[in-house]
């Protein structure tokens, strides 16, 4: 990944906006996950292995990275937008 400080402002936006909706896609997906597995589960059959369980307790552990980055982006941002308002 590159330094986030040999980015311009609009680039940091954009890899902003593209993180964000990254992390509500795949948070909308467990979502749905769970309830396919609670249908499954209460109206189907009683005999969900736990194996089949693994993508719902993968996904939370894949969003740690996006969140990371997510915080390093704001932080630069924000860094930013104080320098030029110390600089006017």
């Amino acid at each position: 990944m590159e330094q986030l400080s040999a980015l311009s402002l609009t680039e940091l936006t954009a890899r902003r906006t593209k993180l964000k909706s990254i992390l509500i896609t795949s948070i909308t997906l467990a979502v749905v996950l769970l309830f396919v597995y609670a249908y499954l589960y209460f109206f189907k059959s009683k005999n969900i292995s736990i194996g089949s369980l693994v993508p719902l307790m993968v996904l939370p552990i894949t969003w740690l990275p996006i969140f990371n980055s997510l915080k390093s982006i704001n932080g630069e941002i924000s860094s930013r937008k104080q320098d030029v308002a110390a600089n006017n």
